[in-house]
């Protein structure tokens, strides 16, 4: 427990709370970002009390002439240790105070090793003593009722045998013979490419060793256009434009920004051939089996995108229909946790150390928006799952996949063969625990049709 010299200027935000019994007498002041003010008046019961044990630990410690560590009398000890034993006697007034105040208000605290601050106004043996307390307390969650949500409807994408065929030829290039050009781009090349967006300061990276295939299938137009006729190592200058046929939705999330690509390498690629020896290597045991099994996780995935899409909609609705305050010392250790993972990553350490001042604030600014969004969620859903008595186990945490076609086309969210095995679990366990409520609200919501 620290001990804060002034009291900053703390006005309530609304009439305080009042408890007392025989011993106290407390104020209680719910602050904004879950802070508490306790202002306490004691008795000098336990002041008393408090001093007797301050005593007693002083006296363990010291050493006077003609006694042994810790063995000298109670007066000899106050006479000559004064200032250690004030000092020990304000803590021990604090801590008594903060646990007999917790008893009588039920306030809940924010984990189990709290950081206390308290400011001793007064105290002494006749009086009493005058406290105030600072801490900080579990957010006050408001109840959801999912009946009262409306989502927007999604559409599903669709499944076809065009779809099915192609998904199969993407699957080849994963086994394909691949041969660098050095001549410039034509149309059913591939090429490997680096995109930075630079009309913001400082520009930022869009894609990095990407590799497009260059068709009208593919490839953006702009994109097409920009490149081809162009060679390895060349840095061009465009506009990213929506193509015409793209949905109104997709213009809008990708508007026109100025860009630069990189052309790193042109390739061409030699596909293997599409037999029972290739549907081995997916797993399967003929063609037949394979486009069967790569049929049935893009229904998979056909279904996960519109409940994914779903859970988006309901992390938007509870983030603005349900407001309510988040714990500062939570939000904080979320930020640095957050930079510490991108930190670790050599790339972005590299954008980050090419960044203005401005910049970086600008970044840490945008890290503790989202900080503070991933907080609130997690408060949320703990308060939807805990009312609405959903089990969650590790066992729920998706497995690891049992085909290489399920490696290559499932969800590998959950999937760390390396790194820090322990936090990508506590990860995978969160983001459970999300699903889980948003998948609740979902069930219960009205889903526009």
């Amino acid at each position: 427990m620290d001990q804060q010299a002034e009291t900053a200027s703390l006005i309530p935000q609304a009439t305080p709370s009042e408890f007392s019994d025989e011993i106290l007498k407390v104020k209680a002041h719910f602050k904004p970002s879950c802070k508490v003010e306790l202002e306490i008046q004691a008795t000098p019961s336990i002041v008393k009390e408090a001093h007797a044990k301050a005593v007693k630990a002083v006296g363990k410690e010291a050493t006077l002439p003609g006694f042994r560590k810790g063995k000298a009398p109670a007066a000899l000890i106050e006479k000559n240790y004064p200032r250690q034993i004030d000092s020990e006697w304000q803590k021990c007034i604090a801590n008594a105070l903060f646990l007999h105040s917790l008893q009588l208000t039920k306030i809940p605290l924010l984990n189990n090793e709290p950081k206390i601050h308290y400011n001793m106004k007064t105290y002494s043996l006749n009086e009493g003593a005058h406290v105030i307390l600072f801490f900080e307390t579990e957010p006050t969650v408001p109840t959801i009722n999912p009946q009262e949500i409306t989502l927007k409807k999604i559409e599903r994408p669709a499944v076809n045998e065009d779809k099915v065929n192609e998904t199969v030829r993407q699957l080849q290039f994963f086994f394909a013979e691949w041969k660098k050009l050095d001549r410039p781009i034509q149309e059913n090349d591939f090429v490997i490419l680096d995109v930075d967006v630079i009309e913001e300061d400082p520009p930022y990276k869009l894609f990095a060793g990407v590799r497009f295939e260059v068709t009208d299938r593919s490839m953006a137009k702009w994109m097409k256009d920009l490149i081809v006729g162009h060679s390895h190592g060349e840095v061009l200058e465009g506009v990213s434009i929506p193509d015409q046929s793209a949905s109104d939705q997709d213009k809008e999330e990708l508007k026109s920004k100025k860009v630069r690509i990189v052309i790193r390498d042109v390739e061409e690629a030699t596909l293997p051939e599409l037999n029972s020896t290739f549907a081995v290597h997916l797993g399967a045991h003929s063609v037949e089996q394979m486009t069967k099994n790569v049929e049935q996780l893009l229904h998979q995935k056909a279904d996960a995108h519109v409940q994914e899409k779903l859970r988006e909609e309901v992390s938007d609705v509870l983030l603005t229909k349900y407001p309510f305050d988040v714990p500062l010392s939570v939000v904080d250790r979320e930020v640095r946790f957050r930079m510490q993972q991108l930190l670790k990553d050599p790339e972005y350490q590299q954008h980050w150390n090419s960044l203005t001042n401005e910049a970086k604030k600008r970044a840490v600014t945008s890290i503790a928006e989202q900080s503070e969004k991933a907080v609130r969620m997690f408060y949320v859903c703990r308060k939807i799952i805990g009312d609405a008595k959903i089990s969650i186990s590790p066992d729920d945490i998706r497995k690891t996949p049992d085909s290489p076609l399920e490696f290559l086309l499932g969800d590998r969210r959950d999937f760390h063969p390396q790194d820090n095995k322990e936090v990508h679990q506590a990860e995978a366990f969160s983001r459970l625990l999300l699903e889980k409520a948003e998948d609740f609200v979902i069930s219960h919501a009205t889903v526009a049709q």
